[in-house]
């Protein structure tokens, strides 16, 4: 019985540590390496992205209220969020199946939200909404696309035949 507590504590300080390294390294990645997609457009201040948030741990995209309530004891940031509906209601199979969708995960809303879709904790807003859209290369090679409507779109850096130069 002790060893489980002394294993459950362990994956949970595990996963403190984890999460913001891997975030790092991928930041860092994208920064310096250079990464072979660049983010074009601009803000149109819809308030979107801050009511379909999709949030991840160890296991993948959270998909139930539970997991949430978890990753909230584990890390205080998330209690900014509250659950906002479930992701993929009536999408195609054929859809899920080519990009890749993950059917069933749940959306989060940013709580400082204003009726008027503007931050009402813009300067002390999250490290989430400041990184949107955030370039993560497995999620665009997979499909995964900015918000409809959003002014904001994944680009390519060089195109196929820059690269043959």
């Amino acid at each position: 019985m002790r060893i489980e507590k002394i294993r459950s504590k362990f994956n949970e300080i595990k996963w403190v540590f984890e999460t913001p390294i891997k975030y790092w390294i991928n930041f860092i990645k994208n920064q310096f390496g250079g990464s072979k997609y660049v983010i074009k457009g601009s803000c149109k201040k819809c308030g979107k992205c801050c009511e379909t948030i999709l949030f991840s741990d160890e296991n993948g995209y959270i998909k139930k209220e539970e997991d949430f309530l978890n990753l909230r004891k584990r890390n205080k940031r998330y209690y900014h969020f509250e659950i906002n509906g479930r992701h993929g209601k009536n999408i195609k199979k054929a859809d899920i199946e080519n990009r890749k969708i993950i059917k069933g995960a749940l959306y989060f809303k940013c709580k400082s939200l204003g009726e008027d879709k503007k931050c009402k904790n813009y300067f002390f807003r999250s490290i989430y909404c400041r990184d949107y859209p955030a370039i993560n290369p497995d999620f665009i090679a997979n499909g995964g696309e900015t918000i409809d409507g959003c002014g904001f779109w994944f680009d390519v850096d060089k195109k196929f035949n820059e690269y043959l130069k």
